[in-house]
């Protein structure tokens, strides 16, 4: 990775936090404390999970009670919660952003999806579907409520900002503008990516949801993955390293971003890279480096 954010932090204060590397590797320009990250999948714990969480309706009822846009879809006969819990039987995701242009367009599209999966999938497409039910039924964007409850942007243009891939897609280097290419078909403000954040702004986020205890498991596969109402908890795909504790828990984003608590240790790490830059190559260096990045907290 080109360049990575990196903080720790307890329930009372930053105990450390550093900026190195360079933002874009075709100008030379050095990532700094000033920089916007894009935080992909984190866009779903730290912008949309506290916005469902705070509507003021039931979510273990089915879709269809609550939002009429769901009336008639696959998607109208789970609920909210399972949305948050990867258990709706949505699978991972659908490349919508090759047809389809437009919020109502991908969001539809997403309502409209058959629930193929037997079992608990993480997928974004769960995360869609949440962002529109927040939108429509607050009356709000997503980016207004992100900015007034964390001061995280979605949507247009950010700067400085730190580049991500080359996109074959849209034929050019993305920086300042979300790399998720179905987010970027909806504008840039989806439920499941499109948030930015500096370091402070992701760290003072982040540290919000660090408790005494994680969140409750709601769904389990086979595969070992355990799914709270939007983290993952450890053992889930070894987000933790190998230094994990076992009420660890967690989230990440595709273009190298993580988010790590440990309750009972009493700190959390905020990591955020862009790993993708200027292409996206074997994402293994990069789980490696925070395994070792997370051992070392977790030692000291």
């Amino acid at each position: 990775m080109p360049a990575v954010a990196v903080s720790v932090f307890d329930r009372a204060q930053v105990r450390a936090a550093v900026v190195h590397g360079t933002a874009d590797v075709t100008t030379g320009r050095p990532a700094t404390a000033d920089s916007w990250w894009d935080l992909a999948s984190l866009t779903k714990v730290l912008v949309t999970l506290p916005e469902v969480q705070a509507l003021a309706v039931p979510l273990d009822r089915p879709l269809r009670q609550l939002w009429p846009r769901a009336a008639g879809t696959p998607a109208g006969g789970v609920t909210a919660e399972d949305l948050l819990a990867h258990r709706s039987g949505l699978p991972a995701s659908r490349h919508f952003f090759r047809t389809l242009h437009g919020r109502d367009a991908i969001v539809d599209a997403a309502l409209a999806t058959p629930l193929t999966e037997a079992g608990p999938v993480y997928s974004d497409l769960g995360y869609i579907i949440l962002g529109a039910l927040v939108e429509d039924l607050t009356g709000s964007s997503l980016a207004a409520l992100a900015a007034r409850r964390t001061g995280l942007r979605m949507g247009g243009t950010v700067s400085p900002a730190v580049a991500t891939e080359e996109c074959p897609w849209r034929g050019r280097l993305i920086a300042g503008e979300v790399h998720d290419e179905n987010a970027a078909a909806m504008g840039g403000v989806s439920g499941h990516a499109g948030a930015f954040g500096t370091l402070e702004l992701v760290t003072e986020a982040a540290r919000a949801w660090l408790g005494d205890a994680p969140p409750p498991c709601l769904a389990a596969n086979d595969e070992g993955e355990r799914f709270a109402a939007g983290w993952w908890l450890h053992p889930t795909r070894g987000l933790g390293g190998p230094a994990a504790g076992p009420d660890g828990y967690g989230a990440s984003g595709f273009v190298g971003n993580r988010v790590w608590f440990e309750p009972s240790r009493g700190y959390g790490v905020v990591v955020l890279s862009n790993r993708v830059h200027p292409v996206r190559v074997d994402r293994a260096p990069y789980n490696a480096w925070c395994d070792e990045l997370l051992q070392l907290i977790a030692s000291a």
